[in-house]
């Protein structure tokens, strides 16, 4: 049986954290803001219309094709999956073993219904460890929030095609600051390492990060940053657990 490849830890998160991923901006149907697609031959990055700042995931697509080759062959496992469980059973055969945290999608985002219901499914069927992600494919928090076991945090991402949902439903959300004093103005607690996403209840800003397009706003706020605040050491790992089968629940 082919698996999904899962990572521990990456560039700002301890090794103990599993961390998955998908094809940055290709997965991300709510993207606006931080909208950037690395092609997947050549990694040439491509901006959205209104893209402020540069997903910091696409960067690191655009400068190795094994990450690229990694994020695509997920999402081309999880497409081949046909329905809720098939994806469902396909996670949850994949998840590295002896993990108490996932991180789900450093880079890309939940691509359809389908794909975030059988998420939700591994969550359910898996309570010893906590899932957690930033997200902006709104409409599902919304719809499924009431049915969210405790070990399922989700956080939305402002800056998204979705954020009036924001409010509308009463989401924790997470918001990029292009300095501390912006954090600070607008009341906002920085998440460094996740901790506060783990958490899950309050919102709270993320520092931006990732190498930003020459002359933009974005990179003189970037410079500024890893002049005063510095950037992430990363440290991966990786691991296997045993093939299981699990009973839907959100159909």
């Amino acid at each position: 049986m082919q698996k999904l490849f899962f990572g521990l830890g990456n560039a700002k998160l301890s090794v103990t954290i599993g961390t998955f991923s998908l094809p940055a901006g290709w997965t991300c149907p709510g993207a606006n803001e931080c909208l950037c697609k690395s092609d997947r031959l050549t990694g040439k990055l491509t901006d959205g219309s209104d893209t402020k700042f540069r997903c910091f995931a696409a960067t690191g697509e655009a400068r190795a094709t094994s990450v690229r080759n990694a994020r695509w062959r997920n999402f081309e496992l999880l497409q081949a999956a046909k329905t809720v469980q098939e994806m469902a059973d396909l996670i949850n055969n994949s998840i590295p073993f002896g993990v108490s945290y996932i991180r789900l999608h450093p880079s890309g985002d939940f691509f359809n219904e389908n794909y975030f219901k059988a998420w939700l499914n591994v969550a359910i069927a898996n309570p010893a460890i906590t899932f957690y992600a930033y997200t902006k494919s709104l409409g599902y928090l919304a719809k499924y929030k009431a049915k969210f076991p405790s070990n399922f945090k989700m956080t939305a991402s402002k800056g998204g095609k979705f954020d009036a949902l924001i409010a509308k439903h009463n989401l924790v959300s997470a918001e990029v600051v292009f300095s501390t004093e912006e954090a600070r103005r607008k009341g906002l607690e920085i998440d460094h390492d996740d901790s506060l996403a783990i958490k899950n209840d309050k919102s709270f800003a993320i520092l931006l990060h990732g190498t930003q397009p020459a002359k933009s706003l974005a990179n003189e706020a970037w410079k500024v940053i890893m002049r005063t605040v510095g950037g992430y050491n990363a440290n991966r790992q990786r691991g296997t657990q045993p093939v299981n089968h699990i009973e839907i629940a959100i159909k």
